[in-house]
């Protein structure tokens, strides 16, 4: 006899949690509001007997939620919020009707789910996305600094205004504007304080090592270095959530986004879906290889399409495809990696 299940959908928010419960008939059992906390939501659902599955939405609070409940139901599923039009386009929408939306998509199976690894990778995957948070904010302030001195039409080339023993040089030359000193001297201690957390983070990071031997292997594809590698690791979480090289491809916003209707082919661009900081490291990798001197197969890839007219962005995409289907192949195999004739 095939089981039957009851469905239940999580509105979550900081200070409160709406819960919608609905039978396998798909008539609903109630809809109320909780306080969250991992108490009253545990008691909320095993109100709720029988078999169950249960979704909430992406969001900061989504781990959580996941160690928190997942042992109280046989199947937890973190959506896709982006792919829940009917609940984000609706005209009229609070908790209420998005807790039981929530909950008529899991039943009706139109849920997009979202991979939350187990509670070590997931912890490992928000210390790489810490970095890369850090590395993001140091850009920034650096940005600032020289546009101190921009502002003042004066020239800085270069990364020696970022060295505390060039700084005191450069930062005379706005002494004639003492407010764009006081700046000036404020965005270069932020920088300084960015780059030893940057530095703290990385040693963190590099504690994980033996841990996941797949990254000494993609440290060794041409392009990539150690931290790209741990953020490929970190976020792709496991090889085999994709069945094959083009599901990985649309993961990392390198897919091709086409649209056929009535068997005629209406557009064909680049997709812009996925994980843009996956996108940005594979396509990086890519320009490294196209501006190196050193051989290797995806650098004779690039100039055999290059000599054939191929634009250098699409090559450049051409080739951070090629470095992506090599991570998968090796991740999988947990072969090395080697250069192909």
């Amino acid at each position: 006899m095939k089981k039957q299940f009851s469905y239940l959908g999580l509105d979550a928010h900081s200070d409160h949690c709406q819960l919608a419960a609905m039978s396998p008939q798909g008539n609903l059992l109630f809809c109320r509001s909780y306080k969250t906390s991992a108490s009253e939501l545990i008691e909320a659902v095993t109100q709720v007997k029988g078999p169950k599955k249960m979704v909430v939405e992406e969001s900061q609070m989504a781990d959580w939620i996941k160690r928190s409940l997942e042992p109280y139901v046989d199947e937890l599923t973190i959506a896709d919020p982006k792919a829940n039009a009917w609940i984000t386009k609706a005209q009229h929408m609070d908790d209420h009707i998005a807790a039981v939306r929530l909950t008529e998509l899991l039943r009706g199976g139109y849920i997009h789910p979202v991979h939350h690894g187990d509670s070590q990778r997931q912890r490992f995957k928000e210390l790489v996305l810490h970095y890369h948070d850090i590395t993001k904010q140091m850009t920034r302030f650096k940005n600032k600094l020289k546009g101190e001195f921009i502002a003042k039409a004066i020239t800085v080339k270069g990364i020696r205004v970022y060295d505390p023993k060039y700084f005191p040089g450069y930062v005379k030359s706005l002494k004639s504007d003492p407010q764009a000193q006081f700046q000036a001297q404020n965005y270069f201690t932020v920088v300084q304080q960015l780059r030893v957390l940057q530095a703290k983070t990385l040693k963190q990071i590099r504690g994980y090592y033996s841990q996941y031997p797949e990254v000494r292997r993609f440290s060794k594809i041409p392009g990539l270095g150690q931290i790209s590698s741990f953020t490929i690791s970190a976020i792709v979480d496991t090889p085999y959530r994709f069945a094959n090289k083009r599901k990985l491809w649309s993961y990392c916003c390198l897919a091709k986004a086409d649209k056929i209707s009535n068997g005629k082919f209406y557009r064909s661009g680049p997709s812009h879906q996925g994980h843009r900081l996956l996108k940005y490291i594979f396509l990086s990798a890519a320009r490294t290889i196209m501006a190196s001197k050193k051989d290797s197969f995806y650098k004779r890839a690039a100039e055999r399409l290059l000599k054939q007219g191929v634009t250098v962005k699409n090559i450049r995409r051409t080739v951070a495809r090629q470095i992506a289907s090599s991570i998968l192949k090796i991740w999988k195999t947990g072969e090395p990696y080697r250069d192909m004739n």
